[in-house]
């Protein structure tokens, strides 16, 4: 009782107007038009899982979510453009109701896979597996262990044959024979358990990689239940930067012998990643990356030995090769094996962008295979049979941000531009390297779906999103703006959320949503956007303009872009807000500059806070929500600022807690207690540090919430936010 009330004074003392517990019926109904806005994607029809290549023929199938043939599976012929249903959808749903033993409903779309034998495909309805042939028309109902419907769960990795199966287990993993029996199973321990990568069976099948994942020796956050008045408190691992990283150990499985062989680790601190194999299963291709980013290695290991060679080393000592983002997918982009078994694809950014270079598997550089200032993002694909290679790049000077396929050489020479359409473009290659699926939407156009001949002759429409519920809320997509950054040279791009009432005489308060972390671009090129933008657009339904903004230090454009906050995060993300901030209000009246708040979310909390603190005279109020800290994970931050042991200046300046004085404005935190992302210290720290440098703030925990709250937490979160700038920045004018 003693601790809330003393809280409660804390919230109190604030200053600020208290929220209260009831809003009345204008604002209640901008709270549900906001949350109407962040869950847009909810009125789009789609056709929404990805459609799946056949392995031979140049076939695929993909779930229709679109009249005439709604609420079922085409087969599509990618050579004739020709589509014909499995079955109706009336029949699908008719043969299910009589498997299930009750009349169904179909949901709006299913996922699926190929069946293992390229035969029919695999789905699951209601917790059940059900396979369905591709020329009969037929459901059949699955046993769990039927080889077909493991296939459904990506952590089952079917052998190349289609006979083995490896068995991803709670802390283990198992390896199962063509007729059920167990050949290989390995048990776990606390904080030390077995992990399938992807691509970890060898072409013929004779060999499975799996790591084993030593976390004994990480350091440990507390994550406590709150939920009864006996609490409980599980300890789990976070590698905080400075403390030991987890390692990885790599082990060699061949099934028939039950050999299990363990591969010598790399040097030093590393990640670690499994990149697949040379195209004859001579070799398996490890990827290190050194904990400061600083060095990435490629290693290959000779499964019957189990001997390791170094092939290649690509250091950066000024800089930096890989981080976060790295981490996340970068490693699966990173190296493409070429069919002929002869070399390599490797991606590097050595001369200023984002390039493919060509190595053979001695590790010598044949050639650079793509140059220009632009990036490559990755290699969709590289022909079976000749020279050609299918990149996504970013190579049209005029949109520095859109990704777009390109046809090259691996002797190199000029790249041929095959997309159709501007905005984001994800690309599936068909196996025989002939034909693509190209599904790509821009900022004014939904969602397409193109099957198109990698020799660009022929282009046909799969399916196409229809956004019309969207117009009939009152959606506009966002204004593009492009300012310079605080150096006034350099172009950033951006965008502005409005009311979908907005009105050009009236003076708007304005707040920036922020994200600014070195390993994601947070500015939608697509139609819909991410969680972030849509957050953003949500907000401004409350009547304000909402800023986002990719400052420099991030990715997606030159190293050297890029390089501008390394060893020096916190301190070029803040100005380069401010300065387009200022310049899109010069030309924007209604834009009200007085009346600014800053929010985000994760790296935008901490960005959050670092503009109440760095810029108090431009911000009035900030919302951050579970904000990082520089003393959080070490693949966060370490890659970007460097050890702190290495660099105690750059982590003092980017530290928030030493600028809590700053505090001029109103300031309100959210944290879940189960945050694994950003520890709730973090917040707890920042609070620490602004009780005794006297700042009175308002803080919001969500119990049991994670990184990002959840269900109906998620509302309340979003509510809290919107209620939190209406307060303190008002409406328009």
């Amino acid at each position: 009782m003693r601790c809330f009330l003393l809280c409660l004074g804390i919230l109190l003392a604030s200053g600020a107007p208290a929220a209260a517990a009831t809003p009345d019926a204008p604002l209640q109904a901008r709270l549900d038009l906001a949350d109407r806005f962040v869950r847009l994607v909810e009125l789009i029809r789609d056709s929404l899982p990805p459609p799946q290549w056949l392995r031979d023929g140049d076939q695929l199938v993909f779930w229709s979510g679109m009249e005439p043939d709604s609420g079922t599976w085409m087969l599509v012929s990618a050579r004739t453009g020709a589509m014909k249903p499995l079955l109706p959808g009336a029949e699908l749903r008719l043969q299910l109701s009589r498997l299930m033993g009750k009349t169904i409903q179909l949901p709006r779309w299913m996922e699926f896979a190929i069946a293992p034998d390229q035969r029919g495909i695999v789905f699951r309805f209601e917790g059940r597996p059900f396979g369905l042939g591709l020329s009969d028309g037929r459901v059949t109902a699955l046993a769990p262990t039927d080889r077909a419907a493991l296939a459904l769960s990506r952590s089952n990795l079917l052998s190349p044959e289609g006979q083995s199966v490896a068995l991803q287990r709670e802390g283990g993993f198992a390896v199962l024979g063509g007729d059920g029996r167990t050949l290989v199973e390995r048990g776990g321990e606390e904080n030390y358990d077995w992990q399938l990568p992807d691509k970890a069976w060898s072409p013929n099948g004779r060999f499975l990689m799996v790591w084993r994942n030593d976390l004994r020796a990480v350091h440990k956050i507390p994550i406590v239940d709150y939920t009864s008045a006996l609490e409980r408190v599980t300890l789990t691992p976070y590698v905080k930067t400075g403390t030991p990283l987890a390692r990885s150990e790599l082990y060699v499985v061949e099934p028939a012998t039950g050999r299990v062989t363990r591969i010598p680790p790399a040097e030093g601190e590393t990640y670690d990643w499994f990149a697949g194999w040379r195209h004859d299963g001579g070799e398996a291709l490890i990827l290190h990356l050194s904990r400061d980013g600083k060095r990435m290695e490629l290693s290959a290991v000779e499964p019957g030995s189990g001997k390791s060679r170094r092939i290649l080393r690509e250091e950066r000592l000024e800089s930096f090769v890989g981080g976060l983002d790295f981490a996340v997918e970068g490693w699966a982009r990173q190296i493409t094996p070429l069919p002929d078994n002869t070399g390599f694809l490797w991606m590097s950014e050595r001369d200023g962008w984002r390039h493919v270079y060509l190595y053979d598997y001695a590790g010598r550089l044949v050639r650079q295979i793509t140059r220009g200032a632009f990036p490559v993002h990755r290699v969709a694909g590289v022909a079976p049979k000749g020279d050609a290679v299918f990149l996504v790049a970013s190579a049209d000077s005029t949109a520095p941000y859109e990704h777009l396929l390109y046809r090259g050489s691996v002797k190199g020479g000029a790249l041929k531009r095959l997309s159709s359409g501007s905005g984001m473009h994800g690309i599936s290659l068909s196996p025989s390297g002939d034909y693509y699926i190209d599904a790509w939407s821009s900022r004014v156009q939904p969602r397409i779906r193109d099957v198109a001949s990698t020799d660009g002759k022929t282009r046909f429409r799969l399916t196409t999103a229809d956004a019309s519920a969207l117009a009939e809320l009152g959606y506009k997509p966002p204004e593009a703006l492009t300012v310079l950054a605080d150096d006034g040279v350099t172009p950033l791009q951006g965008v502005l959320y409005k009311p979908r009432d907005f009105d050009p005489t009236r003076r708007y308060p304005v707040v920036v949503y922020i994200y600014a972390g070195p390993f994601i671009t947070a500015v939608p090129w697509n139609f819909i956007g991410n969680a972030m933008s849509l957050t953003a657009n949500a907000i401004s339904q409350m009547g304000f303009i909402v800023m986002m903004l990719d400052a420099r230090g991030t990715p997606g454009r030159s190293k050297a872009f890029q390089d501008v906050n390394h060893g020096r995060v916190g301190q070029t993300e803040i100005p380069d807000h401010v300065a387009g901030l200022k310049q899109a209000a010069a030309t924007r009246p209604w834009m009200d500059l007085e009346r600014v708040g800053i929010t985000g979310h994760s790296w935008g909390g901490y960005f959050a806070l670092r503009g109440m603190l760095t810029a108090p005279q431009v911000f009035k109020a900030g919302y951050a929500g579970a904000p990082g800290a520089l003393e959080e994970e070490a693949i966060i931050n370490e890659p970007y600022l460097g050890l702190p042991s290495e660099n105690p200046a750059g982590y003092q300046a980017g530290s928030n807690l030493a600028l809590a004085g700053n505090l001029q404005g109103t300031l309100k935190m959210m944290h879940g207690t189960s945050d694994v992302n950003a520890s709730l210290s973090t917040t707890m720290r920042m609070a620490d540090a602004l009780i005794r440098a006297g700042k009175h703030f308002e803080l919001l925990i969500m119990p049991g919430q994670p990184h990002s709250p959840q269900s109906t937490a998620a509302r309340y979160h979003l509510d809290d936010i919107n209620q939190f700038f209406v307060r303190n920045l008002g409406g328009p004018r």
